[in-house]
């Protein structure tokens, strides 16, 4: 039974060692592993990692800089062109000065809410300028009438006209009526005080 054995492995050996590929190639030298191994021992290279990629830059399109230039172009335009027209002018007007002193008939009355709604022209304007006898008002609020940005004004003398009261004096303040061109006396124009004020208001529904 031992025998038997015996046999069956030196059968099972010769089996393996027909189906193994290498069974064919020559041995190796005994002193192959040494010399691999002093081969490994003695090799000083290291592997590197390989380098990240570098991100490519982002283009600017060509078209970009000629778009910008294009947008400030129109802005300039946009800002020029009322100048150049004369979009942004103020429009200017005159009014003469009244006549004799006061009102078209030359006599004063007592003041009221209905003459001054009868007026033309109404408005509040601030004193920009003075040139000479030439006053420049710069009209801030329209009552009635059509009335320019600006309203240009005789001086006023105040030893011989009620036109108002004062002269007009840079940075003042006034209530300003007209009939047929002219600037109304008699107290109807004057500096923007409360008491004008109330009466203006109430003419025109202020």
């Amino acid at each position: 039974m031992h025998d038997d054995d015996s046999r069956g492995d030196d059968a099972l050996r010769a089996r393996l060692r027909a189906a193994d590929p290498a069974d064919a190639l020559a041995p190796l030298p005994p002193t192959w592993l040494d010399h691999r191994m002093e081969q490994l021992m003695t090799d000083t290279s290291t592997a590197t990692a390989p380098e990240a990629p570098t991100p490519a830059r982002s283009r600017i399109p060509r078209w970009m800089p000629v778009a910008g230039a294009a947008a400030a172009v129109a802005i300039a335009a946009a800002i020029i062109a009322p100048l150049a027209l004369g979009g942004t002018q103020p429009t200017v007007e005159q009014l003469a000065a009244p006549e004799g002193g006061g009102l078209a008939s030359g006599s004063c009355l007592a003041l009221d809410a209905a003459t001054i709604a009868a007026q033309d022209q109404a408005f509040a304007a601030t004193v920009l300028e003075i040139d000479g006898d030439t006053v420049v008002l710069e009209v801030t609020e329209t009552f009635a009438g059509d009335v320019a940005d600006r309203v240009e004004v005789p001086q006023v003398d105040a030893t011989s006209s009620d036109y108002s009261g004062v002269p007009f004096a840079v940075g003042g303040e006034f209530l300003v009526s007209a009939l047929d061109g002219t600037v109304t006396g008699c107290g109807v124009t004057g500096a923007d005080s409360p008491e004008l004020r109330a009466f203006y208001d109430e003419a025109f529904g202020g």
